[in-house]
């Protein structure tokens, strides 16, 4: 009598298929994570170039660009120590599809600091459109670890505003309220487009817009350590001098560092602690660079190793740091 043997697997060729399973898997992944990487990328550039659009519509109706932020020193209500400054970010909501924001916040009738106590959800909320999809962290600073990146409300509670992962252009040594005096050395105060109650025109562009950086981007984190992105929507002010910068209270880890950009440091510095001068340079998780807003409109990759050359005397001297200035004459060429 013939015994019929059940059809199956024995436990090598199970052992075997599983390697084979988990090779595929493992050849699978890294074209699954690149194709996720470059629809995040596609979708920050979208976001700068959404950014970019904004600022030539705000200057299409009031002749200029945004502010990098607004002085409030003096006004009807004076700002004091750690109230908030409205930024340039704020200026723009209208033109972002953000006007229901805008009318809520009352940009102009109130301050940042009124804004925060009467509409603390959208001033802490997060916006797709002002974040890298790449990019992690939450949707507001914490006050208890970033109490530079928050502003008081007219409680006096200190409160972290919405992040944001992209920053104007200030300066290429450490960032300043104030307009320089010589437009080729940035010590002498921000040779990019915004600061302190900044109206740049295009015309004033006189390198060329497509030659000139608008908005960059900056990482949360930037090899595994805390770079904190930016703030949106106003800036901290420093004991009623505005805020921090190099030409006023200077601290690294608050005030106008957390809405604009310097590449004192280049492009994806390194960082070995949070709270580093470093912090406000410009950053990303995108492999090799940074996007860029140019002042044309366009939007453009540029690699961290770009011809840089920060040294003394922070004259311009390099394709980075002549992409900053606005009227260096420096001649960046095909960067």
């Amino acid at each position: 009598m013939s015994v019929r043997r059940k059809a199956g697997f024995t436990l090598i060729e199970l052992l075997v298929v599983i390697a084979i399973i988990a090779i595929l898997v493992a050849l699978l992944l890294p074209a699954v994570q690149s194709a996720r990487e470059a629809a995040r990328r596609t979708q920050c550039k979208n976001n700068l170039k959404q950014i970019g659009l904004a600022l030539h519509n705000y200057h299409g109706t009031y002749n200029c660009l945004a502010p990098g932020y607004v002085d409030l020193r003096g006004s009807r209500v004076p700002v004091a120590d750690n109230d908030g400054h409205w930024a340039w970010t704020a200026m723009i909501l209208p033109f972002m599809d953000l006007a229901p924001v805008a009318d809520k916040l009352l940009i102009g009738p109130r301050t940042a600091t009124q804004s925060l106590q009467v509409n603390k959800q959208e001033m802490t909320q997060g916006y797709p459109t002002f974040r890298c999809p790449s990019d992690v962290g939450p949707d507001a600073h914490s006050a208890g670890t970033d109490p530079g990146y928050a502003i008081e409300n007219t409680s006096n509670t200190n409160t972290g505003l919405s992040l944001t992962n992209y920053v104007g252009s200030n300066n290429t040594t450490s960032v300043r309220q104030k307009k320089a005096t010589n437009p080729t050395n940035g010590t002498t105060g921000a040779v990019g487009i915004f600061y302190r109650d900044s109206s740049v025109k295009f015309r004033d562009i006189t390198d060329g817009t497509s030659n000139t950086i608008l908005v960059g981007e900056r990482a949360w984190k930037i090899g595994g350590v805390r770079m904190s992105a930016a703030t949106l929507f106003a800036t901290r002010d420093a004991n009623a001098g505005g805020p921090s910068a190099q030409d006023a209270s200077v601290a690294w880890n608050q005030g106008l560092m957390t809405i604009v950009a310097s590449v004192r440091h280049g492009i994806n510095p390194v960082l070995t602690s949070p709270n580093q001068a470093q912090s406000q340079n410009y950053s990303s998780l995108h492999a090799g660079g940074v996007h860029f807003s140019m002042a044309d409109g366009q939007v453009r990759f540029v690699s961290e190793n770009i011809d840089s050359r920060l040294v003394s005397p922070w004259t311009t001297n390099s394709v980075l740091t002549g992409l900053v200035g606005i009227q260096d004459e420096y001649d960046v060429g095909e960067f």
